[in-house]
């Protein structure tokens, strides 16, 4: 019997809750960090033709994470 195992799962991790909910309650330094990282998203996103739907998420997942 075969049995087939997908060797590259995406995993979803929740956001660490150490940030409020709301991005306007973050500390100055999150805020900053997620806008310096949003820019620098964009404007990868920009300079190789790739869609900028996800960047917010991506950016405030990345904040959420490391803060």
């Amino acid at each position: 019997m075969e049995i087939i195992v997908e060797h590259n799962e995406s995993r979803v991790f929740p956001a660490i809750d150490s940030l409020p909910e709301e991005r306007a309650e973050w500390p100055n330094d999150a805020g900053r960090a997620y806008d310096f990282l949003l820019r620098d998203l964009n404007a990868w996103c920009r300079e190789h033709h790739c869609s900028m739907v996800t960047n917010s998420w991506i950016a405030e997942e990345a904040v959420r994470r490391s803060w």
